[in-house]
């Protein structure tokens, strides 16, 4: 008679454990809740090599050494000559609508609200990372075809409503620049504690289950 596979089994099988990965802590779910973002929550939460979760512990910031060497230089030569008046005019287009909601005698008969469409994949002027993190930072704003878009209407003029979409503008495009920065000696010291409280705990784990292991042999009991 074949027996059916363990939860554990199935676990393994469905959320393509890598080999040599170990289970952390074994759950009983009821089958109907095991949907794939149950099992995507379980693989990354109990599936996991333990290099893996102490890696995911403890790196808390990113790293500078992840990026390309040409790509930080760039973003480097680029933000120290980037300021809000070195937007060209002529990389983004700009439309005008009637805005809406209060606005007295004005509201829906002037076109002072401000459609902006900045295409990044034309804007050969900016570094190819600042590019790349502005559409991760806000993907809701990039449409599909490439443009990241801005609207305001917080006045009920029209320049005002423009000047403003430049200033949110030149904040994306700096905020995209910042490059990540590396933890500081506090946060170094602190992390360093922590790796070693758990290489006690696990040292001192071991001894526990080696004597209790022992006292099994000479036939004591398991409290230790």
């Amino acid at each position: 008679m074949l027996r059916a596979p363990s939860l554990t089994a199935r676990l393994c099988r469905q959320c393509k454990v890598p080999a040599g990965a170990r289970i952390i802590q074994a759950v009983r779910i009821p089958a109907k809740t095991l949907s794939t973002t149950t099992l995507g929550l379980i693989n990354t939460r109990h599936i996991l090599p333990r290099d893996a979760q102490f890696q995911r512990l403890y790196s808390t910031y990113p790293d500078i050494n992840d990026i390309a060497a040409e790509d930080v230089e760039a973003v480097e030569r680029f933000m120290a000559k980037f300021s809000r008046d070195k937007i060209p005019y002529k990389t983004f287009e700009v439309t005008f609508q009637r805005s809406s909601g209060a606005g007295g005698q004005n509201v829906n008969k002037l076109n002072t609200k401000v459609y902006m469409r900045f295409s990044l994949e034309q804007q050969a002027w900016l570094p190819k990372y600042v590019r790349r993190r502005m559409q991760e930072l806000d993907a809701k704003r990039v449409n599909g075809r490439g443009e990241y878009l801005i609207t305001s209407e917080k006045t009920r003029m029209q320049r005002l409503n423009l000047e403003d979409c430049l200033d949110r503008l030149w904040e994306a495009i700096s905020a995209a620049a910042e490059l990540p920065k590396g933890p500081d000696e506090e946060t170094i010291k602190r992390v360093e504690g922590l790796q070693k409280a758990e290489k006690f705990r696990n040292k001192e784990n071991k001894k526990r289950l080696s004597m209790r292991k022992s006292n099994r042999r000479k036939g004591g009991s398991d409290d230790c």
